[in-house]
């Protein structure tokens, strides 16, 4: 089987998969995978899990493909491809991180679609990545998206846990 309409193509070239089709309002950030929520206090990496990158949610994937969760700028990427963080149009610092310890794979079965300083819209694909090769290397594959400049805002509510669809709210960041 072919990649079908998984990727789009631009004069031949692979571009990443086609974007969601999303209506993020400003202080919105999106999940950028489907699967299930969960508190970040449960995530198994101790820098996430207390805190110490902003608030957040991880989310335990059922897809290999991670949206953008704001619209935004690129403004830092990964030589491994496994995390990468955006500034969105209203100035809100949203980091995504693919896995815990992926950095060990060197970028094995990753796939970064956008560079830094790129603007890309809410819902464009970011990274594809290989499930499978991420647990067959006994590694954790939860998704983990945080508000890294938090202290900015009068609140970030986190929204319930549970099954999420990419593109779907995740946290309100209030003025």
């Amino acid at each position: 089987m072919g990649l079908g309409g998984l990727f789009r193509k631009r004069d031949d070239v692979a571009v990443g998969p086609a974007p969601l089709v999303v209506e993020a309002r400003e202080g919105e950030v999106l999940a950028p995978v489907s699967g299930v929520r969960v508190g970040l206090d449960t995530v198994s990496d101790p820098v996430f899990s207390q805190g110490l990158m902003g608030v957040g949610v991880g989310i335990v994937p059922r897809s290999d493909v991670v949206y953008a969760p704001v619209s935004g700028t690129i403004v830092a990427t990964t030589k491994t491809n496994h995390a990468i963080s955006l500034t969105s149009d209203g100035g809100v610092e949203v980091l995504v991180h693919v896995g815990v310890d992926t950095v060990t794979l060197r970028g094995e079965g990753f796939t970064r679609f956008a560079e830094k300083g790129d603007h890309v819209e809410a819902g464009a694909a970011l990274i594809t990545f290989d499930r499978s090769s991420v647990v067959e290397h006994g590694l954790d594959s939860t998704v983990i998206v945080t508000v890294l400049n938090g202290d900015a805002y009068a609140s970030v509510e986190l929204l319930a846990m549970g099954p999420v669809a990419a593109g779907d709210v995740v946290m309100h960041v209030g003025s």
